[in-house]
Protein backbone atom coordinates (compact mmCIF):
# COMPACT_ATOMS: atom_id res chain seq x y z
CA UNK A 1 0.00 0.00 0.00
CA UNK A 2 1.07 3.32 -1.10
CA UNK A 3 0.72 6.66 0.90
CA UNK A 4 1.96 9.91 -0.17
CA UNK A 5 5.45 10.79 1.98
CA UNK A 6 4.17 13.37 4.50
CA UNK A 7 7.47 14.09 6.15
CA UNK A 8 8.77 13.69 9.67
CA UNK A 9 6.20 12.02 11.61
CA UNK A 10 5.68 13.22 15.40
CA UNK A 11 6.48 10.75 17.25
CA UNK A 12 3.49 11.92 19.61
CA UNK A 13 1.02 10.71 16.88
CA UNK A 14 2.92 7.31 16.86
CA UNK A 15 2.57 7.18 20.28
CA UNK A 16 -1.25 7.91 20.21
CA UNK A 17 -1.48 4.75 17.59
CA UNK A 18 0.57 2.35 19.90
CA UNK A 19 -1.99 3.25 23.10
CA UNK A 20 -5.06 3.07 20.63
CA UNK A 21 -3.84 -0.13 18.49
CA UNK A 22 -5.25 -3.74 19.18
CA UNK A 23 -4.50 -6.54 16.73
CA UNK A 24 -8.20 -7.28 17.08
CA UNK A 25 -9.52 -4.22 15.88
CA UNK A 26 -11.47 -3.99 13.01
CA UNK A 27 -11.21 -1.72 9.84
CA UNK A 28 -13.19 1.46 10.74
CA UNK A 29 -10.49 1.10 14.16
CA UNK A 30 -7.76 0.64 11.89
CA UNK A 31 -8.57 3.54 9.33
CA UNK A 32 -8.81 5.99 12.03
CA UNK A 33 -5.83 5.29 13.44
CA UNK A 34 -4.04 5.37 10.09
CA UNK A 35 -5.76 8.32 9.68
CA UNK A 36 -3.80 10.07 12.71
CA UNK A 37 -0.87 10.25 10.16
CA UNK A 38 -2.54 10.79 6.84
CA UNK A 39 -6.01 13.08 7.59
CA UNK A 40 -6.31 13.77 4.12
CA UNK A 41 -5.99 10.21 2.72
CA UNK A 42 -9.33 8.51 1.67
CA UNK A 43 -8.53 4.91 3.31
CA UNK A 44 -11.45 3.04 2.11
CA UNK A 45 -9.92 0.99 -0.32
CA UNK A 46 -7.99 -0.59 1.87
CA UNK A 47 -8.27 -3.52 3.13
CA UNK A 48 -7.92 -5.06 6.69
CA UNK A 49 -4.93 -6.31 6.92
CA UNK A 50 -3.06 -3.34 4.67
CA UNK A 51 -4.23 -1.25 7.40
CA UNK A 52 -2.77 -3.56 9.85
CA UNK A 53 0.10 -3.58 8.09
CA UNK A 54 0.84 0.21 7.63
CA UNK A 55 0.35 0.61 11.48
CA UNK A 56 3.03 -2.19 12.24
CA UNK A 57 5.04 -0.29 9.78
CA UNK A 58 4.83 2.86 11.91
CA UNK A 59 5.36 1.71 14.82
CA UNK A 60 8.21 -0.50 13.68
CA UNK A 61 9.57 2.62 11.91
CA UNK A 62 8.88 5.36 14.32
CA UNK A 63 8.35 4.29 18.14
CA UNK A 64 11.06 3.42 20.59
CA UNK A 65 9.51 1.27 22.92
CA UNK A 66 9.10 -2.36 23.91
CA UNK A 67 6.94 -3.93 21.38
CA UNK A 68 9.32 -3.51 19.20
CA UNK A 69 12.21 -4.73 20.78
CA UNK A 70 10.21 -7.90 21.18
CA UNK A 71 10.03 -8.49 17.80
CA UNK A 72 14.12 -8.14 17.20
CA UNK A 73 14.58 -10.64 20.42
CA UNK A 74 11.74 -12.74 17.74
CA UNK A 75 14.30 -12.51 14.96
CA UNK A 76 17.47 -12.85 16.85
CA UNK A 77 15.83 -16.58 18.04
CA UNK A 78 13.46 -17.11 15.08
CA UNK A 79 15.38 -20.36 13.56
CA UNK A 80 17.65 -21.99 16.64
CA UNK A 81 16.01 -25.06 18.42
CA UNK A 82 14.77 -23.54 21.51
CA UNK A 83 11.21 -22.65 23.23
CA UNK A 84 10.88 -19.17 24.07
CA UNK A 85 8.07 -17.14 25.79
CA UNK A 86 6.72 -13.52 26.38
CA UNK A 87 5.67 -12.09 29.75
CA UNK A 88 6.72 -14.71 32.20
CA UNK A 89 5.40 -13.61 36.08
CA UNK A 90 7.98 -13.86 38.45
CA UNK A 91 7.15 -13.41 42.28
CA UNK A 92 5.90 -9.92 41.89
CA UNK A 93 7.71 -9.26 38.70
CA UNK A 94 6.95 -10.10 34.77
CA UNK A 95 10.07 -11.23 32.47
CA UNK A 96 9.79 -9.39 29.15
CA UNK A 97 10.91 -12.64 27.19
CA UNK A 98 12.35 -15.90 28.16
CA UNK A 99 14.55 -18.67 26.52
CA UNK A 100 14.57 -22.10 27.67
CA UNK A 101 17.03 -25.01 25.44
CA UNK A 102 19.34 -26.46 27.95
CA UNK A 103 19.48 -23.90 29.91
CA UNK A 104 16.91 -20.76 31.09
CA UNK A 105 17.82 -17.72 30.12
CA UNK A 106 15.87 -14.13 30.48
CA UNK A 107 15.56 -11.05 29.20
CA UNK A 108 14.29 -7.52 30.24
CA UNK A 109 13.63 -5.04 27.85
CA UNK A 110 14.07 -1.37 29.33
CA UNK A 111 13.58 0.88 26.21
CA UNK A 112 13.94 4.53 25.67
CA UNK A 113 10.63 5.38 27.34
CA UNK A 114 10.85 3.53 29.97
CA UNK A 115 12.59 4.11 33.46
CA UNK A 116 14.58 1.48 35.45
CA UNK A 117 12.35 2.18 38.98
CA UNK A 118 11.92 -1.51 39.28
CA UNK A 119 14.84 -2.88 37.90
CA UNK A 120 16.54 -3.82 41.20
CA UNK A 121 13.60 -6.07 42.18
CA UNK A 122 12.94 -7.59 38.94
CA UNK A 123 16.43 -8.39 38.76
CA UNK A 124 16.74 -10.21 42.19
CA UNK A 125 13.31 -11.84 41.25
CA UNK A 126 14.67 -13.47 38.01
CA UNK A 127 18.30 -14.25 40.01
CA UNK A 128 16.01 -16.83 42.04
CA UNK A 129 14.21 -18.41 38.94
CA UNK A 130 17.30 -18.64 36.07
CA UNK A 131 20.33 -19.06 35.23
CA UNK A 132 21.85 -16.84 32.92
CA UNK A 133 19.67 -13.41 32.87
CA UNK A 134 20.11 -10.08 30.60
CA UNK A 135 18.65 -6.64 30.26
CA UNK A 136 17.91 -4.97 26.93
CA UNK A 137 18.32 -1.45 27.09
CA UNK A 138 18.62 1.96 24.91
CA UNK A 139 21.92 3.67 25.20
CA UNK A 140 20.45 6.34 27.52
CA UNK A 141 20.25 3.28 30.26
CA UNK A 142 23.89 2.23 30.12
CA UNK A 143 25.80 4.34 32.92
CA UNK A 144 22.23 3.78 35.21
CA UNK A 145 22.01 -0.07 34.45
CA UNK A 146 25.84 -0.58 34.96
CA UNK A 147 25.74 0.50 38.60
CA UNK A 148 22.25 -1.38 40.13
CA UNK A 149 22.13 -4.34 38.36
CA UNK A 150 24.21 -7.99 39.72
CA UNK A 151 27.59 -8.63 37.82
CA UNK A 152 25.91 -11.69 36.36
CA UNK A 153 23.70 -10.11 34.20
CA UNK A 154 24.23 -9.49 30.80
CA UNK A 155 23.99 -6.40 28.83
CA UNK A 156 22.84 -5.57 25.51
CA UNK A 157 22.52 -2.41 24.34
CA UNK A 158 19.40 -1.97 21.56
CA UNK A 159 17.25 -0.06 19.26
CA UNK A 160 15.16 -0.18 16.14
CA UNK A 161 18.08 -0.35 13.89
CA UNK A 162 20.17 -3.01 15.63
CA UNK A 163 21.63 -4.30 18.99
CA UNK A 164 25.03 -4.58 20.50
CA UNK A 165 26.70 -6.90 23.03
CA UNK A 166 27.94 -4.77 25.95
CA UNK A 167 28.69 -7.72 28.27
CA UNK A 168 27.49 -11.15 28.62
CA UNK A 169 25.85 -12.92 31.40
CA UNK A 170 27.41 -15.32 33.91
CA UNK A 171 25.77 -18.46 35.22
CA UNK A 172 23.45 -17.73 37.85
CA UNK A 173 24.41 -19.98 41.34
CA UNK A 174 21.66 -17.71 43.63
CA UNK A 175 18.92 -19.74 42.02
CA UNK A 176 15.88 -20.69 44.45
CA UNK A 177 14.43 -24.10 44.24
CA UNK A 178 11.17 -22.46 45.58
CA UNK A 179 10.52 -19.53 43.61
CA UNK A 180 11.02 -21.61 40.43
CA UNK A 181 8.22 -24.48 42.12
CA UNK A 182 6.05 -21.44 42.38
CA UNK A 183 5.89 -20.45 38.66
CA UNK A 184 4.91 -24.01 37.88
CA UNK A 185 0.91 -24.59 37.66
CA UNK A 186 -0.47 -27.61 40.54
CA UNK A 187 -0.65 -30.31 37.43
CA UNK A 188 2.83 -29.39 36.25
CA UNK A 189 4.11 -30.23 40.03
CA UNK A 190 1.97 -33.34 39.80
CA UNK A 191 3.32 -34.71 36.87
CA UNK A 192 7.15 -33.35 37.65
CA UNK A 193 7.32 -34.19 41.06
CA UNK A 194 4.38 -36.30 42.36
CA UNK A 195 3.30 -33.64 45.03
CA UNK A 196 1.98 -30.20 44.36
CA UNK A 197 2.95 -28.76 48.30
CA UNK A 198 6.67 -27.02 47.75
CA UNK A 199 7.58 -28.14 50.91
CA UNK A 200 7.35 -31.79 50.26
CA UNK A 201 8.79 -31.13 46.94
CA UNK A 202 12.20 -29.33 48.43
CA UNK A 203 12.09 -31.85 51.11
CA UNK A 204 12.41 -35.02 48.82
CA UNK A 205 14.22 -33.53 45.61
CA UNK A 206 17.24 -31.91 45.39
CA UNK A 207 17.96 -28.12 43.83
CA UNK A 208 19.71 -29.43 40.85
CA UNK A 209 16.22 -32.15 40.16
CA UNK A 210 14.16 -29.27 40.77
CA UNK A 211 16.22 -27.23 38.16
CA UNK A 212 16.02 -29.65 35.55
CA UNK A 213 12.62 -30.20 35.81
CA UNK A 214 11.57 -26.86 36.31
CA UNK A 215 13.20 -26.51 32.82
CA UNK A 216 11.33 -29.26 30.84
CA UNK A 217 8.09 -27.83 32.19
CA UNK A 218 8.81 -24.17 30.77
CA UNK A 219 9.73 -26.23 27.64
CA UNK A 220 6.28 -28.37 27.49
CA UNK A 221 4.14 -25.16 28.64
CA UNK A 222 5.41 -23.12 26.05
CA UNK A 223 6.84 -25.12 22.78
CA UNK A 224 3.26 -25.28 20.75
CA UNK A 225 3.12 -21.53 21.43
CA UNK A 226 6.31 -20.81 20.16
CA UNK A 227 6.10 -23.09 17.55
CA UNK A 228 3.43 -21.45 16.49
CA UNK A 229 4.36 -18.21 15.49
CA UNK A 230 7.33 -19.78 14.21
CA UNK A 231 5.33 -21.40 11.93
CA UNK A 232 3.86 -18.89 10.80
CA UNK A 233 5.61 -15.82 11.18
CA UNK A 234 5.74 -14.83 6.97
CA UNK A 235 1.75 -14.54 8.07
CA UNK A 236 2.46 -12.46 11.87
CA UNK A 237 2.69 -9.11 11.53
CA UNK A 238 5.92 -7.79 13.79
CA UNK A 239 4.11 -5.88 16.33
CA UNK A 240 1.02 -8.51 16.46
CA UNK A 241 3.45 -10.95 17.68
CA UNK A 242 3.05 -11.49 20.86
CA UNK A 243 -0.69 -11.37 20.94
CA UNK A 244 -0.53 -14.65 18.04
CA UNK A 245 1.81 -16.30 20.88
CA UNK A 246 -1.07 -15.97 23.51
CA UNK A 247 -3.63 -16.68 21.41
CA UNK A 248 -2.69 -19.32 18.66
CA UNK A 249 -5.07 -18.15 16.19
CA UNK A 250 -4.24 -18.61 12.76
CA UNK A 251 -3.41 -15.06 11.11
CA UNK A 252 -5.98 -14.96 8.43
CA UNK A 253 -8.77 -15.32 10.83
CA UNK A 254 -7.10 -12.26 12.24
CA UNK A 255 -6.38 -10.52 9.25
CA UNK A 256 -8.68 -11.26 6.59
Amino acid sequence: MKFKDCGIIDSKLIKEIVKNYSTLDYAPKLRELVNIIYPKTNLDKYCKRDLHQKINELILDGYDGEQVLKYRLFKVFQTAKLVAAYEIKVKNSRVDFLTVNGHTTSYEIKSNLDNLDKLVKQSGDYMDAFEFNNVVIHERHLNKCLEIIPRTFGIIMADKLGHTFIRKPIFNRSLNPATQLSLLTKKEMLKCFGHYDIKKVLDLFSAENINELFKLSLKARYRNRWDFIVEHAEEILPIDLQFFFNKNIKPAHIYG
